[in-house]
Parts: structure tokens; sequence; C-alpha cells
């Protein structure tokens, strides 16, 4: 089905695929790029998060020199952030004197106590680097709070040294839902493009090139017929299809010229040939003819039977003659316009051997016919049974010493068949394919060599067939197929 698809089709069938697997492997590319991008933005956030809370805490040591637990249950509700846990271990503080009391080491272990810091978070402390893992649409971190300068006034520690660790759950669903939706937006553009590119592509194809090889197979289509006459339209264009219209048209006039001078060198060839054909067979009928009037013109006295002897071969010879003329007359008309009428076909073979009779008489040539077919037909008579006489002529030829023909007809899937059978020396191997073409006589001594071309083109203006076989020294056979109507 591909294969007999128009090139716009395959163009479609073969690009649509290709752009829609680039446009997926874009989107997943696009997709994974962006989530990327998501992760490192949230784990952006969570450290900026982190660095608030770590300022907020400093600030609420050095101004109340403590941090309160109404406070850090503030920290851990709204915004972005699922949920948040503060976590400190007592023992990496090192408060100065100052700071150390009963009350505030109470406080501090009860608040670690009820953190229930996971196996995440206390390696954080140990290695001063955040961790982060992602469940789903959820980006878990532990950020850890390192010390600074100011952590100094309270603390007993160098700079980096880990006070505490903040765990948060941070929900990526804002930001893959945002994500989904300029994905989405960017699929709907660039498939939006992508059928204009392709509908504007097909345009262009239709307009530049389609319409180009339209003409150029029309004109193929043209001179494939046998029409050399129309020139190739359209303006000529400098691109490959310019050219080959060009070089399409310059052909086309080429064989045009080649046509012409081959037409010309046939007409003088067939004149030649039947100027030569009509001098060779008019000078024997012609020659007898005269010596006939030649010993009637000297008035011997000879017998009555003599006198109708040189009678005969006048009025055989002006026969022959007028007959040849005939043929040469048909076969220069080419075709003619068919006078169909009702006939039966008893009535036709009739007429047939009403018209062969006398002549196969002479020759001792015995005609039987087997007619096993009764309808009416519509035949053009005359033409028709011109063309079986002259069948049945040449197989009288074919016999010089006498034989027999057989007619047989009979009806065949609405065409009448015409079988006609001779018992002569069959037609020559060298010519039998070429026994239907002008001026070819298969070895007679007499006759134009255009009866069976006449034969052919009649039958096949009736729109019939004609089939011959033919073995050498046993006989001929002509099947001869006509529709009924």
């Amino acid at each position: 089905m591909f294969k007999h698809a128009s090139i716009s089709t395959k163009f479609v069938l073969a690009v649509v695929p290709l752009i829609f697997l680039a446009l997926g492997t874009s989107a997943y590319l696009n997709n994974r790029y962006q989530e990327q991008d998501m992760l490192e933005q949230a784990q952006a956030s969570a450290q900026t998060y982190a660095e608030l809370i770590r300022k907020s805490l400093v600030e609420q040591m050095v101004t109340k020199e403590r941090i309160d637990d109404e406070y850090l249950q503030l920290l851990g509700s709204g915004g972005e952030i699922d949920s948040l846990h503060i976590y400190f271990m007592t023992d990496s503080l090192h408060l100065r004197d100052i700071y150390q009391s009963e009350d505030r080491f109470d406080r501090l272990r009860r608040r670690e106590a009820e953190a229930h810091m996971n196996a995440h978070t206390h390696p954080v402390f140990l290695t001063g680097v955040p961790t982060w893992s992602r469940k789903g649409q959820v980006l878990n971190a532990i950020i850890p709070f390192k010390a600074v300068a100011r952590c100094q006034q309270c603390h007993e520690v160098a700079q980096d040294h880990v006070l505490g660790v903040a765990e948060m759950n941070i929900s990526l669903v804002p930001l893959a839902q945002s994500i989904q939706k300029n994905w989405i937006r960017s699929f709907a553009v660039f498939l939006t493009f992508t059928l204009i590119v392709i509908i504007a592509s097909l345009l262009l194809y239709r307009l530049l090139i389609a319409r180009n090889l339209g003409r150029l197979l029309e004109a193929t289509k043209q001179i494939g017929s046998g029409n050399l006459e129309i020139p190739l339209t359209g303006q000529p264009a400098d691109d490959e299809l310019g050219q080959l219209s060009a070089a399409f048209e310059t052909m086309r006039v080429r064989l045009k010229k080649a046509q012409e001078k081959i037409i010309h060198s046939e007409r003088l060839s067939m004149i030649g040939q039947m100027a030569s054909s009509i001098v060779h067979d008019f000078r024997t009928p012609m020659t007898s003819i005269n010596l006939a009037i030649e010993s009637l013109r000297e008035g011997k006295e000879v017998a009555p039977e003599k006198n109708q002897q040189w009678y005969r071969i006048i009025h055989d010879g002006i026969q022959r003659m007028a007959t040849m003329a005939q043929e040469l007359l048909d076969f220069s008309r080419g075709e003619v316009r068919l006078h169909k009428v009702e006939i039966s076909v008893d009535m036709f073979v009739i007429l047939l051997v009403q018209s062969v009779k006398t002549s196969l008489e002479q020759s001792q040539v015995q005609l039987r016919v087997s007619n096993n077919c009764k309808r009416i037909a519509r035949f053009d008579t005359e033409r028709l049974l011109r063309s079986f006489v002259n069948i049945i002529t040449n197989a009288q030829d074919a016999m010089p010493n006498g034989g027999e023909i057989r007619v047989a007809i009979d009806e065949r899937d609405k065409m009448i068949r015409f079988v006609i059978a001779d018992t002569g020396t069959g037609i020559p191997p060298e010519i039998k394919g070429r026994i239907f073409e002008a001026f070819v006589t298969a070895g007679k001594k007499k006759g134009t060599g255009l009866g069976l071309a006449i034969t052919k083109r009649i039958i096949d203006q009736h729109g019939g067939s004609i089939d011959v076989k033919s073995e050498r020294g046993k006989g001929t056979s002509f099947t001869v197929e006509i529709p009924v109507f």
C-alpha cells in the first residue's frame, strides 16, 4: 500500500513519526532537566530557610539568652515546609560558664529527648554535610547549623562547629505542577508549530513540486500513447525540476522531429512498395490480356473453344486487376466507418459459399461447411464477407493441385467463432509472424499481399480477433471471433 501512495503521502507517513519521536525525546529530556532543576530549587530553598532559622536562633540567644519552645513550634508550621524539626545535642553546645545552669541543662536534655533524632540526623552532627533524600513528591533535607563568630559569644566552639541541625520536609507538588504546566504549554506550542510546518510544507510541495510533476507525468502519458504534439506547459524554473522540464520538452521536440522523419521515410518506402507491387502484379494479367487480344485481332480461323479460352483469359485478367485495384483502394483508405446490419449467421454463410463456390470448383477444391450457430448477429456484411473470401482465396492458392477447405461456425461466450482450415502447403515459418502485414505475399505468385492486412483491419473494427496456426506441408487454420452485437 505504501509503495502505491503519492509522494506527499509518503512524506507525511515518513516524517510525522520522526517528528513525534523527536518531540517525545525532547519532552523526556526536558522533563528530566526540569526535575533536576526543581530539586536544585528545593535544595536552595531549604538552605535559605535553614539559614534564616539559624540567624533567628542566634538573635534570640544573643538578645534573650535562651530559645523559647513556642518559637520552635511556630517555625515548624505554615509556608512551603510540610514539617520542620530542630535538633540539638546538649554535649555539642559547649555553653560558656555564665550560661551553664541546672535549669538550662534540664530544658536542653528534655528537648533532646523529645526530638527523637533518626539515624540520618546523627551523621550530620559529625560531618557537618547536609543530606538530601526524596520520597515521591517530598524532599527531606537535614541541614546543619554551623557556628559563626557571633555564636562564640555563648559557645566555646570553633567556627563551623555543628551546634544543631534542621530537618525539614519540603513538598515538591507546587513545583511539579508548575513544571507540568510548562511542559504542556511547550508541547502545545511545539505541536502547533509542527502542524503548521507540515501543512506549509505540503502546500509548498503541491505548489512548487507536485504541479510540475503532474505536468511531467501527463506529458509522459501523452508521449507513451504516441502523441508528440502537446508541448509541456508551465513557466520554466531554474531549479532541478525546471531543468528536468526543459530537458523533457527538448526530448519531446527531438522525438517529434525523428518521428516525422520516420513517417516520411515510411511513406516513401510504402509508396515505392505499392508502385512496385502494382507494376509487378498488373504485368502478368495485362500480358495475358495483350496476347489474347493479339490472337483475336489476327482474325485467324480457330476453333470456337479456342476463342472462348482467349475470352476467358481476358475476363479473368480483368477480374484479377479489378480485385487488386479494390485491395489497394481499401488499404489506402485506412479505417472506414462500418455499416452494421442485422443478419442471420445462416444467411451470412450462404452468401460466403456463393462468393467462393465457382472459383473453388474450378481449382478442384472441396468446401465443407458446418454451421452450429443459428442466431442473428450485427455485421458489416459486405466488408466481413470480403475478409473471409480473402482467407479462403489464400487457402485456395495454397492448394494448386486441389484439396479441401473446412469452415466450422459456433458460438462461445457471446462470440461467433469461425474456423477456416485447409489442407494446403502451410505458411513458411519465416513469415508466419508477419502474414497480417502489408505486402507480405507468403510466396504466392499473384496478388498484392494486402488481402490479410485488410482482413485483420476489418475484423479489428468489428471488435473481434483473428489467430492463425500452420504446419508446413499439413495446412493452415484461421480462427476468427466476432462479437454477436
